[in-house]
């Protein structure tokens, strides 16, 4: 069984310590509603269904939705969506 050593190059290696990264600003806040509301989302000219999951205001200042459609999460303007 010698033909089972590992190759010297195959020892893996831990990344070492390095300074923190400075983030550019605060992360949004979202919020959420108490459950998913039914809404629909304008995306290439035609409205599709989908669930309001939170709300935030977007790094441009823009308010934007999380929408999830068929198990797809997004972050949409607000002004793209609309209530059920």
């Amino acid at each position: 069984m010698t033909g089972l050593q590992h190759h010297p190059t195959a020892v893996r290696r831990h990344p070492t310590a390095s300074a923190p990264v400075q983030k550019s600003g605060a992360m949004p806040v979202a919020t959420s509603p108490a459950r998913p509301v039914a809404v629909q989302v304008r995306m290439g000219g035609r409205w599709i269904a989908g669930q309001e999951l939170g709300r935030r205001t977007g790094a441009a200042g823009a308010d934007e939705v999380l929408v999830s459609h068929h198990g797809h999460l997004v972050w949409v303007d607000q002004q793209s969506v609309r209530g059920s």
